[in-house]
């Protein structure tokens, strides 16, 4: 078992990046598209994070592009192109291009373009990623909170509404992001897989709740709008 550990971090050790400079360069475009809508147009901004979201991208591939576009450069990610294990440089921009049509199609923006002499390479990444989630964390809120006001009280839409919970928490917390969001056939819940753990959501009593266990055999509801009020500044 110990030699089975040194062999994995050796190889870790030993991946290189492979991204260049160009993806780099797609996402610091992708990053000025998403601010020029939010300043010029934060209604186009949230319908384009709505539409991807209720598009056909699992939730994976839906963090790399709005939430955690830095990990793109990590051999471990995982993508709805089944047979990525290194995602390549030319499907990880053309995720980044998904984004620039979502906005160009609700808002009419072109997407920006480079100047001249303007050149971005990896080790902006992690800046670029911070960046971009002070903006898709206010916007991905704001879409949330519209979706559970549209669905009281039934919410016939919970896995839109799950799903969003999704991107808020990878948003929210990069280190711990959901890989998974799974609706229960029943309508009734759905766990959120992370990393680090699982979150569940519930509809309860006309609005919806997180649940957390509490020993063995209790669960407490926490109604979610004082939670999501503590995250980012409603605008």
């Amino acid at each position: 078992m110990n030699l089975f550990c040194i062999l994995i971090t050796l190889a870790l050790v030993n991946v290189s990046p492979i991204m260049t400079g160009e993806y780099a360069n797609s996402v610091y475009i992708t990053n000025q598209h998403i601010k020029d809508a939010f300043d010029r147009d934060p209604a186009g901004l949230e319908a384009a994070v709505l539409n991807i979201i209720n598009g056909d991208k699992p939730m994976e591939t839906i963090n790399l592009i709005l939430a955690i576009p830095e990990t793109a450069n990590i051999f471990l990610i995982d993508h709805d192109e089944p047979f990525i294990a290194n995602l390549p440089e030319h499907i990880a921009i053309a995720d980044q291009e998904k984004v620039q049509e979502a906005i160009s199609q609700v808002t009419r923006f072109p997407k920006p373009e480079l100047g001249p002499n303007e050149n971005h390479e990896n080790d902006s990444l992690l800046q670029l990623g911070e960046d971009r989630r002070r903006i898709t964390g206010i916007a991905t809120k704001n879409v949330l909170i519209a979706a559970i006001d549209k669905g009281r009280p039934e919410f016939l839409n919970l896995t839109e509404i799950c799903r969003l919970f999704g991107l808020l928490r990878s948003i929210r917390f990069p280190y711990a992001v959901i890989k998974r969001v799974d609706v229960d056939h029943s309508g009734d819940y759905c766990i959120l897989n992370s990393r680090t753990g699982r979150f569940q959501y519930r509809r309860h009593n006309g609005i919806i709740v997180e649940v957390r266990p509490v020993g063995v055999f209790r669960e407490v509801f926490f109604d979610v709008m004082p939670i999501l009020n503590d995250w980012y500044p409603v605008i």
